[in-house]
C-alpha cells in the first residue's frame, strides 16, 4: 500500500489535469483530502483525519478541523466539479454517451446522481441534495437543474448522451427538456400514466391488459398535452425471470429465503403492523418511453441502468457491508444541504480515480506480475472495476505500489493531454506539503 506522501503529489497532477483550483493552496488542500479517501478507503471523518498528509504530528483535534473546512470549499460543489467531472470521465471512458439518473437516500437527505456508465459500475459526473421527505414542488424543478448542468458541460461537437432513468423520474417537463437539449432517453413509466396513441388517451396499464407476456411491442405515443408535447416509441412487454448462473445453487436460494423472511419480521415491527402484499401485476411489466425506434435496443439500453445500484453499495457498504465507503452514515451527519454536495463531490472524485486504477489492474495489457497479483484476489474473477481498484490501494505485499503510482501518473497525463492549451501533467510541480501542516 502507498503511503500518503507517495501518492499526493500524483494525485495533485490528476486534479491540475482536470483543471483544479487556479490557486495553490486550494488545489494542494483538494488532493490531500482526495488522498486521504484513496489512502483510508472511506469518508468517515476519523478515517480522512488519519490519513491527512502532515510534515509533523498534527493533534487530532486540529485534523478534525481541517477536514471541517473542507465540506465549506467551492471545489467539491457540484457546480464547479460538473464540467470538470464530464471532462474526465469522456476521455477516461472513450465512445461512452450513456448516462444513468438515480437517487440514494440517506438519512433526511436524498441524494440524486447523473453519471456515466463504465464497466458495470457508474462514474458520477453531477448530484444534487434535496432533504427528505422532498419538499413540495421541487423534485421535478431539481432534476432538470441537474440534468441542465451535464447538458451544458456536455461538449456540442460530441454525440449527445443517452439518458437512462426509472420509474420515479418521467414528467413532461423533463422529456421536454431532453428534446431541447438534443438528448435521446430511455426511461421507465409508472403504470399509471397516460399516454397517447392513435389519437387514443388511456391509462398504462389498460394497455398493459391488452398486452401478452412474452411479446414486446414497440408503437409511437406522445407523452403530456399541449405545446409541450413530446412524441418517442412506446415499448411494453414482459421478459421470463433468469437468475444469474451463479446465484442458482442452494446456497442462494436460501439467502433469498433469508432475505424474505427477514424483510418480514422488519415489516411485523413497523408502528402500523403493515402486511407484506404481492406486487401488482402491473410491476412485473416494463414499459419505456425511448427515442429507440425498435423494443430490443430500448430493453438492452435499459438493462444497463442497474449499474447505479452497484455504485451505491460501493459508496456505502461495498460488496459486504464492510468494504465501502460509508457514504449514507456520513452524509445522514450532515446538517446542511452544501455539507452533502461536497462530501458526495469528494465520492464522486474518488470514484473517478478508484475505477480507474480498478480498469488499468484488470487490463490484459496489464503486466504479468500485476496479472499474478490479480489472479490471486479471487477463484471466479466476478470483481467489479471499484473492487478490483481497492484490492490495488490495500495490497499488503507493496509489490503494486511502483505500478500504481506510475499508473496514476499516465492518467493525469491522458487528462492533460484532453484539455486543450493546458500544459502535460508532468510539467506541474506539487506544492510543498508543509503549506496544508495545520
Amino acid at each position: 500500500m502507498p503511503t500518503p506522501q507517495e501518492v499526493y503529489p500524483v494525485l495533485l497532477l490528476w486534479l491540475q489535469a482536470c483543471a483544479g483550483p487556479a490557486h495553490p493552496t486550494a488545489g494542494a488542500a483538494l488532493a490531500h483530502l482526495v488522498t486521504a479517501l484513496l489512502v483510508g478507503q472511506s469518508l468517515r471523518p476519523s478515517a480522512l483525519m488519519r490519513a491527512l498528509v502532515s510534515p509533523q504530528p498534527v493533534p487530532a483535534r486540529q485534523r478534525y478541523r481541517r477536514v471541517a473546512r473542507a465540506w465549506t470549499r467551492p471545489w467539491l460543489s457540484p457546480a464547479w466539479l460538473t464540467p470538470r467531472l464530464v471532462q474526465a470521465a469522456r476521455t477516461l471512458v472513450p465512445g461512452e454517451r450513456r448516462l444513468v439518473l438515480d437517487s440514494v437516500r440517506c438519512g433526511g437527505w436524498e441524494v440524486f446522481t447523473v453519471g456515466l456508465l463504465w464497466h458495470g459500475r457508474v462514474l458520477p459526473v453531477s448530484w444534487l441534495a434535496l432533504p427528505y421527505p422532498w419538499p413540495k414542488g421541487e423534485f421535478t424543478p431539481s432534476v432538470c437543474t441537474l440534468l441542465g448542468r451535464v447538458a451544458a458541460a456536455w461538449p456540442a461537437t460530441a454525440p449527445p448522451p443517452h439518458l437512462l432513468a426509472d420509474r420515479a423520474f418521467p414528467s413532461q417537463r423533463l422529456f421536454a427538456s431532453l428534446q431541447q437539449w438534443g438528448w435521446e432517453w430511455t426511461v421507465r413509466l409508472r403504470a399509471q400514466m397516460q399516454l397517447t396513441v392513435a389519437g387514443e388517451r388511456l391509462p398504462l396499464r389498460e394497455r398493459i391488459r391488452q398486452s401478452q407476456p412474452g411479446h414486446w411491442t414497440a408503437t409511437l405515443a406522445t407523452f403530456g398535452q399541449g405545446r409541450d408535447a413530446v412524441q418517442a416509441t412506446l415499448v411494453i412487454g414482459r421478459g421470463l425471470p433468469v437468475v444469474p448462473w451463479h446465484q442458482r445453487g442452494p446456497a442462494s436460494q436460501r439467502a433469498r429465503q433469508q432475505q424474505a423472511a427477514q424483510r418480514d419480521r422488519d415489516l411485523a415491527t413497523k408502528r402500523r403492523r403493515a402486511i407484506r402484499r404481492p406486487a401488482p401485476e402491473t410491476d412485473r411489466w416494463v414499459v419505456l418511453f425511448t427515442t429507440h425506434g425498435h423494443w430490443w435496443p430500448a430493453v438492452t439500453a435499459y438493462r444497463r441502468r442497474w449499474a447505479t445500484e452497484g455504485t451505491y453499495r460501493d459508496g456505502q457498504g461495498g460488496w459486504d457491508g464492510r468494504h465501502g465507503w460509508d457514504l449514507e452514515p456520513t452524509v445522514a451527519r450532515a446538517r446542511t444541504r452544501e455539507q452533502v454536495e461536497a462530501l458526495v463531490g469528494l465520492w464522486a472524485l474518488g470514484t473517478l480515480i478508484q475505477c480507474w486504477i480498478g480498469d488499468q489492474v484488470g487490463a490484459p495489457s496489464a503486466p504479468p506480475t500485476v496479472q499474478a497479483i490479480v489472479r490471486q484476489w479471487t477463484t471466479t474473477g466476478r470483481l467489479s472495476v471499484w473492487a478490483r481498484g481497492q484490492f490495488a490501494w490495500r495490497e499488503p505485499s507493496g509489490a503494486l505500489r511502483p505500478w500504481l503510482l506510475d499508473t496514476l501518473r499516465a492518467g493525469a497525463t491522458r487528462l492533460a493531454a484532453a484539455r486543450p492549451g493546458s500544459p502535460t501533467a508532468g510539467e506541474a510541480s506539487p506544492p510543498s506539503p508543509a503549506k496544508q501542516a495545520a
